[in-house]
């Protein structure tokens, strides 16, 4: 079975299973409360010693009633012998004409982590659609071995101006390194939060106090009993869009 079967019949099942805990009159609510953070490239070829950029896009039509985007806590992952992330700057993705944006950036090149993290102050209503949210200067190890490497972003955290919480499905860009097709070998990060980052601050309108809770998705608020199953559902159907979205491209 390839890797894209697997995931549409796990999709599938997470589906039947959301289905059953809560209904399908949840299902029309949990199509609008989900985030899809994907590269606009799924793989990108480069040599060693190359320095390539990576745009990273967010989608997305806020929770419930109405509540946007407030915030986002990028997390890229990569294998430090074989990448290391330089920069990353913050898209225009959450910029409004009623709110600053506030960012942080924090690398960790030892342990393969770099964290971007962007709010709007105030929130005012947040944000929805489609855009790029950052831009990774990568550079392509000097000795980095033919093969293929990957950046992930499954640590990322997406923030509503509510209380609900947001279900977020990330797609990984893949790095081909002198024309490998191999994978490489892979790399055990340590958790985000406990990592000490440098932070640097990137804008006009950056904080020294942005602390790191400041984009958390909720997880730490009370929910009421339906949210599991409604968030399955939503994981389900975006993971389903992104695959049809890749495999039938607009012409």
């Amino acid at each position: 079975m390839t890797g894209i079967a697997r995931i549409v019949v796990g999709s599938g099942l997470a589906v039947l299973l959301a289905l059953s805990v809560v209904g399908a009159a949840g299902t029309a609510v949990a199509i609008d409360q989900v985030a899809i953070l994907s590269p606009e490239q799924r793989t990108v070829e480069a040599a060693p010693g190359e320095t390539i950029e990576i745009d990273v896009t967010l989608q997305s039509q806020g929770g419930h009633g109405n509540e946007g985007i407030s915030g986002v806590a990028l997390i890229a992952q990569y294998h430090p012998d074989y990448l290391e992330v330089t920069d990353i700057e913050r898209g225009p993705w959450l910029e409004g004409e009623e709110t600053e944006i506030r960012t942080t950036e924090r690398i960790a090149h030892e342990r393969g982590t770099a964290f971007l993290e962007q709010r709007r102050e105030p929130a005012a209503g947040g944000t929805t659609g489609t855009g790029t949210i950052a831009t990774l200067t990568v550079r392509v190890a000097d000795d980095a071995p033919a093969g293929t490497t990957a950046i992930s972003f499954d640590e990322t955290d997406v923030a509503l101006t509510g209380d609900w919480p947001i279900a977020v499905v990330d797609e990984s860009v893949t790095v081909a390194v002198d024309g490998g097709d191999q994978s490489l070998e892979s790399f055990d990060h340590p958790d985000p939060d406990e990592l000490d980052l440098e932070s640097e601050e990137r804008s006009e309108n950056n904080s020294s106090d942005v602390d790191s809770g400041a984009a958390d998705n909720g997880g730490d608020l009370p929910v009421p009993g339906f949210t599991i199953g409604v968030t399955l559902v939503a994981v389900a159907l975006a993971v389903l869009r992104l695959i049809a979205a890749r495999d039938h491209p607009p012409r």
